[in-house]
């Protein structure tokens, strides 16, 4: 590549790659450092608000004791949104248990990697590098040889040389290991593995994107529709058998493999029993006694998203919203063709001041003036004057209690007209309201006859029938009305 393209090509990196911009942000400490705290797995999903709470608590910390480094005014929420943005982050709608969730996106991932090299430089001059090597090419070498006669002749030298290992061994001959050696290797290995998170972020991201170029070409009335269509409803998995798909499936499946994975728990923690085992820093044997762990965990996690993915994609073309953005996609291309003609076609002569057969109808908030606004004045609700000294004064007693009567009826006054009335039945020990009207006069008007009603319902008896009843009002009109009959009798309980 000449050196205009490579310039060219890093230019674009600088402008376009959410890595290198996440390398040359100020906020790159900040961020690593959380992917590197919350997200030890790589791509392991965590709950945004589990998020929010920790990096709020961590914010605080990077302020209070590294003002000079870090400015951190905002919450952790806000800045979280901006990585989004930025793509060092990727949110997901999640579950109704969990919510929205994060993690870090393929380009972070690969910065955070970068970066760690750079600190702890890993020296790729190895014995144990060489060897992986060569074994992988020559089981290259053999694995695409169609010839029968070599094949077989590269296994009788395979199985030739185990013969001379084992004889070795039984004579005592064999080198064991030691600390430096045994580091050299582990260090190796990690290495090799520290790239599988990007992987599976680059994954999950492919197969989103093919998810989306699907949808789009069952909507595409000019495209390839007929063909997707056809294969989803022949049982074609679209997701799982594309290039990302196939890939990520073969590497799950050898993950998986009950019988490999007993063997791998088994040579690691033979490793981390031996003597040189112990010599290892404690954070390379936790991340090597953890490794496949987190590889079977991140790898279930896109495995989720894949089935999720094509599990959607099925059910997307047999709903009623297939339907429906099929039917929405025709009406915008009327309606752009419509658009066109207008401007280009039969309608050229059209004026801006022609009416239109379809009338538009205004939505939303009507937009006014900013001057039609009236302000408010703090100074209107200033109190100019101060309150003056209201001289004590004496009650009237008779005055109050005249003023209580106009807005209260007097139960106390009408129980003890209905008293009095009862002791004067002669014997019978019986009255009805207009019995008490008569000998006590409704002194309220109306009011009193209302009350004496209230008094009837409490503690009187029903009748059979209507009585009439009169009053005179406050401008000495006389009125007469039936009411229904109620009698009270003597003993009966009253609570005025």
């Amino acid at each position: 590549m000449s050196i205009d393209a490579r310039a060219l090509s890093v230019a674009r990196m600088q402008k376009e790659s959410p890595a290198v911009s996440l390398l040359r942000s100020s906020m790159a400490p900040v961020v690593l450092g959380m992917v590197d705290a919350y997200f030890p797995q790589g791509t392991h999903q965590r709950p945004a608000s589990e998020v929010y709470e920790l990096l709020d608590a961590d914010l605080r910390v990077l302020a209070g004791r590294h003002p000079d480094a870090f400015d951190l005014p905002r919450s952790a929420q806000q800045y979280c949104a901006d990585w989004v943005k930025a793509g060092w982050l990727i949110r997901r709608p999640g579950t109704s248990a969990t919510g929205e969730t994060l993690e870090p996106s393929e380009e972070t991932l690969a910065a955070l990697d970068t970066m760690t090299r750079w600190e702890q430089p890993r020296s790729a001059i190895t014995a144990t590098r060489v060897e992986s090597l060569t074994e992988s090419l020559r089981t290259l070498a053999r694995d695409i040889d169609p010839d029968i006669a070599t094949r077989l002749q590269s296994l009788q030298e395979q199985r030739a040389e185990l013969d001379r290992q084992i004889e070795r061994v039984e004579h005592g001959d064999y080198e064991v290991l030691g600390p430096a050696q045994v580091g050299e290797r582990v260090a190796d290995i990690l290495d090799q593995a520290s790239a599988i998170p990007a992987d599976f972020a680059r994954v999950s991201r492919d197969l989103e994107d093919l998810n989306r170029s699907l949808r789009r070409q069952l909507l595409d009335p000019d495209g390839t529709r007929g063909d997707v269509l056809e294969e989803i409803f022949d049982g074609v998995d679209l997701i799982g058998e594309s290039d990302a798909g196939r890939s990520f499936n073969g590497f799950y499946q050898v993950l998986l493999d009950q019988e490999r994975a007993a063997w791998i728990d088994r040579w690691i923690a033979e490793v981390l029993s031996r003597p040189q085992g112990d010599a290892l820093p404690s954070q390379t044997r936790s991340r090597l006694r953890g490794l496949f762990r987190s590889m079977e965990g991140a790898g279930a996690e896109v495995n989720q998203v894949m089935t999720g993915l094509a599990r959607s994609l099925r059910n997307y073309v047999t709903s009623e919203e297939f339907a429906e953005d099929r039917r929405m996609v025709e009406l915008l291309r009327t309606a752009r063709t419509a658009a066109a003609d207008a401007v280009t076609g039969d309608g050229a002569d059209v004026r801006a001041y022609q009416k239109m057969e379809t009338p538009l109808v205004r939505i939303g908030m009507p937009v006014t003036s900013v001057s039609t606004l009236s302000l408010r004045n703090p100074g209107d609700e200033t109190v100019e004057n101060a309150p003056g000294v209201v001289d004590e004064g004496s009650v009237d007693t008779a005055a109050l209690l005249a003023t209580v009567r106009v807005s209260e009826i007097d139960l106390a006054e009408l129980q003890a007209n209905i008293d009095a009335t009862l002791s004067s039945a002669m014997g019978s020990g019986t009255a009805t309201i207009a019995t008490v009207l008569h000998h006590h006069p409704a002194s309220q008007g109306l009011a009193s006859v209302v009350g004496l009603l209230h008094l009837a319902i409490l503690h009187g008896t029903p009748g059979e029938g209507t009585e009439p009843v009169s009053w005179d009002d406050a401008e000495d009109r006389h009125h007469t009305a039936r009411i229904p009959r109620w009698i009270f009798t003597t003993g009966t309980e009253k609570d005025v």
